[in-house]
């Protein structure tokens, strides 16, 4: 196996790394984060979920390796070009799952059960849940949940009830998304790709997409009032992106949430806003 960085930059899947911050939401959001025990313990965690999270994508390829080839812009993976194998991948995959299990040992027991679970729960979605309509998005939105509850394990911080819903609806919207503009991309040969757009429809779809974002801002509106210190007025940016992001879906953009969140300026300002407001609300 020779491959260049930027090769193994996308098999590792670097930039999704950005969804493991969630672990610090909940020190964060108790206004603990910057104290330095809570700080280090939840810098091990990151690590140790990206870990994880990078060794569950390659497995994931592992699986999808024949779809994508047929994809459009999947055929570029790595295994897909047949630029590593699948025995070299699972040997990458064991490589980095190790160190994060090493990793998650020192941190509270509750901690290894929740990374425990989040690698259960992405090898079985691998391996066949994916393709049951709905169940596949819940199961995706489950994950960014656990990163949440990860951060709640790794600190021994308490989760509101109030962020932990915020969080799982829009993750379902992001998932919602994301099969939104795969099937109006790909139309009649999308079921080839992701055997469950067969099932979804894009009035299904869109209906799903306000739905779901209506529940998040109010959520999190619920979520603002009761914390207090002025918070509320930081939906004011949330509700900002959140309408710029269902824009885009119906501009067909949005397949990859991240990195469409970071070349688009309105995305990218909001959610500066939005954390420093926070951040300023809570910490000064």
């Amino acid at each position: 196996m020779n491959l260049k960085a930027k090769d193994l930059k996308n098999l590792l899947r670097l930039h999704h790394w950005f969804k493991n911050i969630l672990i610090f939401a909940v020190p964060f959001f108790a206004g603990q984060l910057l104290q330095v025990k809570i700080l280090g313990s939840t810098l091990q965690a990151f690590i140790s979920f990206s870990l994880a999270a990078s060794a569950m994508y390659i497995f994931n390829d592992i699986m999808d390796v024949e779809l994508d080839k047929q994809h459009p812009s999947k055929k570029n993976r790595l295994l897909a070009q047949g630029k590593i194998t699948k025995k070299e991948s699972i040997k990458l995959a064991i490589l980095l799952a190790l160190p994060s299990l090493f990793l998650a040992l020192f941190l509270p027991r509750k901690f290894l059960l929740i990374l425990i679970l989040y690698i259960t729960l992405s090898g079985v979605y691998s391996l066949g849940l994916k393709r049951i309509t709905l169940l596949d998005i819940f199961i995706v939105a489950t994950g960014y949940l656990l990163r949440v509850l990860a951060g709640e394990g790794a600190t021994g911080i308490p989760a509101s009830s109030w962020l932990l819903i915020t969080v799982f609806l829009m993750a379902l919207l992001i998932s919602l998304g994301k099969r939104r503009v795969e099937l109006s991309m790909l139309g009649i040969q999308a079921s080839n790709h992701r055997p469950t757009l067969t099932n979804y429809t894009t009035d299904f779809l869109d209906n799903a997409l306000l739905l779901t974002s209506a529940s998040a801002l109010i959520t999190y509106i619920l979520y603002t009032v009761e914390r207090g210190q002025g918070l509320v007025f930081t939906t004011i940016p949330a509700i900002y992106g959140i309408l710029r992001y269902l824009q885009l879906l119906k501009e067909g953009k949005g397949s990859d949430p991240i990195k469409t969140f970071f070349r688009d300026p309105h995305l990218l300002i909001s959610g500066a806003i939005l954390l420093g407001a926070i951040f300023v609300k809570i910490y000064l």
